[in-house]
């Protein structure tokens, strides 16, 4: 290694913010900022790792300080510039949250910023990680942002917005980063090893993007790893040996077996794993995006949201999976919870293989709609039950039945139980009901409250034609429609065992008949209820 040697990301980090890559919506507002002499007091850049946000903060410097005004068009070969790029710069301030955490650290830098700039416009405050500060320390800074000096501005770099308090986020100017695409990273590294001219194939980029996980600074990190093996060439087994990437093979040799529930191919997968030594949770995040392809393969132009490469793309065209949708969700989802877990447990070899063991017996889903709807169901008469269980017999001679002859015969016995009906109401009597009537109110009551009050109300009329009359002094309209739910009908009939029809009368004098019914009591009939004593 050269003595002047520096690391892929060290060597290609932007120097304006044009050259910054999946960040547009970001770079091109700050560029427009500085266009329009816009320019917030604080920023606060939030993302996940290695996407460029401590990247972009230094570019924010220099294109405050790198020039006689703010601008984003400065000269790189400025002493001012390299200043900034080496980390020497007087007027650019870096600290790391995670180490510098506490209100004493705060607390100086409020006094430091008092004093004016050296050299540069600004005195650029550039604080990591700033989730990681404390509750006191947060607070100290509070009042500078509010009303900071004129002279200063703040940018805040944080993968974990959430932890950064909202009176915080309040006072900055937010921008949120994304991960970076495989398609971005994939670009970006094809363009460094063109400069650097090293030959890679597509397959190569592919599975070092997809190991970065949307960093590209892992993705240059890789990169910097497989280089220092290869001969001014990469190969796709190279960068599987040095990476210790699970190759997609692999994945779909697992959901063969599963597929075919052949117990011996996955014994051969499992054996296979174990000796590469794969990292189970790479393993398993691997076959979880493998079984998220399955499931896009369900869609029209699915695999294209997937972004694998054309020759992955044919290896998922290629395969007749007899899966639904439903059990493709069902097999991911017990993945799923194994991620989430696999941490606790020492021995994550044994619980990854025996997670794919139970998974070897899952049945495929069944579809109750389908089912019901399906020939199994029409095909499960008697008749052909009887005929799929029953033996033949052999002296049994041949039975033929015309339709026109089972017709007559099925309106025989709906006449015959139309008879029985017929004759049981005839039996009810007026008494009956009477009778009856407080076990009716006991079971309306049990399963219907409401209704149940409303009935014990009511008073049983008379029966005619099997119509029982049921006299409600009650002419509410809700009332009314209560006492005619089809429950009140059902129970009486289950009761009495029969089939009456209800009628509801609305009948208000009674009401009238007992509020005019009053006694009147004279003084004769008090001295006669006492006996003529005085009890005073």
């Amino acid at each position: 290694m050269s003595k002047n040697y520096q690391i892929l990301a060290l060597k290609w980090r932007p120097k304006h913010f044009k050259d910054v890559v999946g960040q547009n919506h970001i770079t091109e507002t700050l560029q427009k900022a500085f266009e329009k002499n816009r320019i917030a007091q604080a920023f606060l850049f939030a993302g996940p790792r290695g996407v460029g946000k401590t990247t972009t903060a230094r570019l924010l410097a220099m294109s405050l300080n790198g020039s006689d005004t703010p601008s984003t068009d400065y000269d790189t070969d400025s002493d001012a510039v390299k200043e900034i790029i080496e980390g020497r710069s007087m007027d650019v301030i870096e600290i790391d949250g995670a180490s510098n955490r506490g209100i004493d650290e705060i607390r100086e830098l409020r006094e430091n910023i008092k004093f004016m700039p050296l050299s540069g416009k600004f005195k650029v405050v550039i604080i990591d990680e700033v989730h990681m500060l404390t509750v006191q320390a947060f607070n100290a800074l509070l009042k500078t942002l509010e009303e900071p000096p004129t002279h200063v501005k703040f940018i805040m770099a944080t993968t974990d917005i959430h932890k950064v308090p909202q009176t915080i986020i309040s006072r900055c100017q937010r921008f949120d980063f994304l991960p970076m695409t495989n398609t971005v990273i994939k670009d970006r590294l094809k363009h460094i090893l063109e400069v650097e001219s090293v030959k890679i194939d597509d397959a190569s980029l592919e599975l070092i993007a997809s190991k970065s996980d949307g960093s590209m600074r892992d993705a240059l990190g890789f990169l910097d790893q497989v280089l220092v093996f290869s001969d001014k060439k990469i190969s796709t087994e190279m960068v599987i040996d040095l990476l210790g990437i699970v190759p997609t093979e692999i994945y779909f040799n697992i959901t063969d077996a599963l597929h075919n529930k052949d117990g011996d191919s996955l014994i051969l997968a499992i054996q296979k794993i174990r000796d590469k030594g794969y990292i189970i949770e790479d393993l398993l995040k691997g076959l979880i995006g493998h079984f998220r392809n399955l499931a896009l393969l369900h869609y029209t132009n699915g695999l294209g949201l997937a972004g694998v490469s054309p020759e992955v793309a044919k290896a998922y065209t290629s395969i007749r999976y007899e899966w639904t949708l439903k059990d493709i969700v069902r097999l991911s989802t017990n993945l799923s919870e194994l991620y989430s877990s696999i941490k606790q447990f020492s021995d994550q070899y044994l619980i990854f293989e025996m997670t794919l063991i139970k998974l070897l017996q899952f049945d495929k889903s069944v579809d109750i709609e389908k089912f019901l709807d399906s020939n199994i169901v029409e095909s499960a008469t008697p008749v052909e039950t009887i005929k799929k269980s029953a033996p033949k017999a052999k002296s049994t001679p041949k039975v033929e039945t015309n339709h026109k002859e089972l017709k007559v015969e099925v309106e025989k016995k709906e006449v015959k139980e139309e008879k029985k009906a017929k004759s049981s109401r005839s039996k009810i009597s007026i008494e009956d009901v009477k009778n009856s009537w407080s076990e009716i109110l006991k079971k309306v009551s049990k399963e219907r409250g409401s209704i149940g009050v409303l009935l014990e109300t009511c008073i049983v009329g008379d029966l005619k034609d099997d119509t029982l009359e049921l006299i409600s002094y009650d002419s509410n309209e809700f009332s009314q429609k209560l006492l005619k739910d089809p429950f009140i009908l059902s129970t009486i009939n289950s009761v009495l065992k029969s089939s009456l029809k209800v009628n509801i009368v609305v009948d208000t004098n009674v009401a009238k008949i007992e509020e005019d019914v009053k006694e009147e009591i004279n003084q004769d009939d008090i001295v006669k209820l006492f006996d003529g004593k005085d009890f005073a």
